[in-house]
């Protein structure tokens, strides 16, 4: 796998004691599943990714996504159909659909601006998120920062139920 197949996000250091006090590294390594037709809009969501600390695997295939969520724990799976041809598209579309049915990954859906009916399909699958149209990688970034933050409310549900 190349380097931006499989990637952690970058640990910055300063020498000046008060950087560190604003942005903590988080306590656990979560892994994020970036499945894109378009390399330059996956080297996009794996930066948005990173930036808000999550471990990413980058597919380009269904079958090399699937693959790899049999293989990884993935927390979060980003599937881009904007992208794709429309070939390709419904086989994302049944990517998606199998990995909604499983009990496991958030999963977002970027989907085509004029996608009238992607919304509803994806929602009735049970989609985290479904995002028509979104290119910018602050808008991608947020959207990690949130699952990170509903990760985090889970991982602790355990611990507050033994109280």
């Amino acid at each position: 796998m190349s380097d931006l197949q499989l990637s952690m996000p970058a640990t910055l250091v300063s020498s000046d004691a008060r950087a560190s006090g604003n942005r903590r590294a988080p306590a656990t390594v979560h892994l994020c599943l970036v499945v894109s037709t378009s390399p330059r809009r996956a080297q996009v969501w794996v930066r948005a990714a990173h930036e808000e600390q999550w471990a990413t695997i980058v597919c380009n295939t269904a079958d090399d996504a699937i693959r790899q969520s049999v293989r990884q724990r993935i927390e979060l799976a980003l599937v881009d159909l904007q992208s794709a041809p429309p070939p390709q598209e419904r086989v994302l579309r049944k990517l998606v659909e199998q990995l909604a049915a499983r009990k496991g990954p958030l999963l977002a859906v970027c989907g085509k601006p004029d996608d009238t009916l992607g919304e509803v399909w994806s929602r009735q699958l049970g989609v985290w998120m479904y995002l028509p149209g979104v290119d910018s990688q602050s808008d991608i970034a947020l959207l990690c920062g949130e699952a990170r933050n509903i990760l985090t409310k889970l991982e602790n549900l355990p611990a507050q139920a033994a109280r």
